[in-house]
């Protein structure tokens, strides 16, 4: 097949040229994707350079691995009548407020959720704990537990300085391409304060075709003892049986209330008292634990995404060895330099290490889960194995391991 591959980072490039049988096509843009900074992006020059790209020669599908890229592939593909979700349900999972809608109408708990213009000043809260969010940003970005007026007075000012560089990502293509008078919140720079829940945490992903959920995997979110800070993913779940199927059956009604169908998806749920609770739906696949599932589950992941990304299935399915997986990140909460906080050379020794900050890069931290300095994928036969084994890794690179959790 020909394939066309939006946003590309290098590990997209990478991952998806290993694919036997297709021919790929990447769709780049001005500069290299920063996950973790915002950029000068122009979402609909993009789509207009995807546009010119699918006119140079046969395209079967289209894919992103990325939040904003899933839904410029769902855009694109529904111009050239290609299979793929609809561009409404991506958005719909890309924007938490009217995600979070879909939600209480299909009969989920329903957690109060409120839009506030960035423009006014400190909101009041409604209740502590809250959670104060942005309504389309990834890994964890300006997310914060508020317990008190002044946890919420130090959020709302790091969200006024932030946000706005982000939302010219978002917000132009949202006004070109989204019915603002369903989704007036679209086209507005908004936060959202929302009840507080926390519990055990699992990604359920899976594919969806002709209306049917498949599960392909259940990956737990293992936070650092006393923080919210993710310590790391690791598969298989250690759920207990009927608990991952409480996981995987609340996923597939998240997944149908936004109306998703003919590609991946991802749900990010809470387990809280016998309970499944979304957290968010992400119309793409996971791709960031594409490692662990071909280690555990004997499976690609990037095969799989094209496969069903042209309207079809995996033509091979996951197959659990007993392999026990987890990808770990080293995490800072201090502001500074990457060379002066992480040891980049004994790094690079490390197998299984990815390292996407130069030396030279400031970061600091813009959410209450810190920064990630690098990850590491380890492999073994049990969960306490690999994360001593992190453990070590951990005090062996970190320079700074008072400001790190753990």
């Amino acid at each position: 097949m020909d394939v066309l591959v939006l946003l590309p980072d290098a590990f997209d490039r990478a991952s998806f040229s290993a694919v036997p049988g297709h021919r790929f096509r990447f769709v780049e843009t001005d500069r290299e994707i920063d996950h973790w900074r915002p950029t000068g992006f122009d979402p609909l020059a993009y789509l207009d350079r995807a546009r010119a790209e699918a006119t140079l020669g046969p395209v079967d599908a289209v894919v992103s691995t990325h939040d904003l890229g899933d839904y410029l592939a769902a855009l694109l593909a529904r111009e050239l009548g290609l299979p793929g979700p609809l561009p409404e349900a991506v958005f719909l999972g890309l924007h938490k407020f009217y995600g979070r809608r879909a939600e209480r109408q299909a009969g989920f708990p329903s957690l109060r959720c409120e839009a506030i213009d960035l423009e006014e000043p400190c909101p009041q809260a409604f209740g502590y704990p809250c959670f104060l969010k942005a309504p389309f940003l990834k890994l964890g970005l300006l997310g914060y537990r508020l317990d008190n007026p002044e946890d919420l007075a130090r959020a709302w000012s790091v969200a006024r300085r932030e946000l706005p560089a982000w939302s010219r990502q978002y917000l132009p293509l949202f006004r070109a391409t989204v019915d603002l008078s369903r989704y007036p919140l679209a086209g507005r720079e908004v936060m959202l304060l929302e009840e507080f829940r926390d519990g055990p945490q699992v990604t359920v992903e899976g594919w969806v075709n002709n209306g049917r959920f498949h599960l392909w995997a259940i990956t737990d979110t293992n936070v650092f003892a006393g923080s919210r800070a993710i310590d790391n993913f690791s598969l298989p779940s250690r759920l207990p049986a009927a608990a991952r199927e409480s996981v995987a059956h609340a996923a597939e009604r998240a997944v149908r209330a936004i109306g998703f169908d003919g590609g991946f998806a991802n749900v990010e749920l809470w387990w809280q008292d016998g309970e499944a609770i979304p957290i968010e739906v992400n119309g793409r696949a996971a791709a960031s634990f594409s490692i662990l599932y071909e280690r555990c589950l004997k499976v690609s992941h990037w095969a799989a995404i094209v496969e069903v990304a042209a309207g079809g299935t995996p033509s091979v399915l996951p197959a659990p060895d007993g392999t026990i997986g987890g990808q770990f990140n080293l995490i800072t909460f201090a502001e500074g330099r990457v060379g002066d906080l992480l040891d980049l050379d004994a790094a690079r020794e490390v197998p299984g290490i990815s390292l996407d900050r130069s030396p030279d890069e400031i970061v600091r931290p813009v959410s209450e889960f810190g920064v990630v300095l690098a990850q590491v994928e380890l492999f073994g036969g049990s969960y306490d194995e690999i994360h001593a084994e992190a453990t070590r890794i951990r005090r062996r690179l970190l320079k700074r391991p008072e400001d790190s959790p753990g």
